[in-house]
């Protein structure tokens, strides 16, 4: 499994756009900007707890989200079949593989 940031990072990307406006800021805060509970705390002025609570809340309803909809671990899984797929070397399968990935 991925490591548990870069993890968050995938799922946030795909399903972040699902989460309230206050979810999007604390997760990108957190997770794109790499700061602390305490100064994500500060700079919304609320406590620790709530942050640490949004965080929680959020990673919850991604995973949620991707247990239900599997978006990140399909497109995960087509990719890696498209890897397999180019490493046979041959001059179609790759154009018809290029041309998947353009449409991803």
């Amino acid at each position: 499994m991925l490591e548990n940031s870069e993890y968050f990072n995938n799922l946030f990307a795909w399903y972040g756009k699902l989460l309230t406006d206050k979810q999007q800021e604390i997760m990108v805060s957190y997770y794109e900007e790499d700061l602390s509970i305490s100064e994500i705390a500060t700079n919304n002025k609320v406590s620790r707890a709530a942050v640490f609570d949004a965080i929680k809340r959020s990673e919850d309803l991604l995973e949620h989200y991707e247990s239900k909809l599997k978006v990140f671990s399909k497109f995960t899984l087509r990719s890696e079949q498209y890897k397999k797929l180019k490493d046979l070397k041959i001059d179609q399968v790759d154009e018809i593989v290029e041309l998947l990935e353009e449409i991803e």
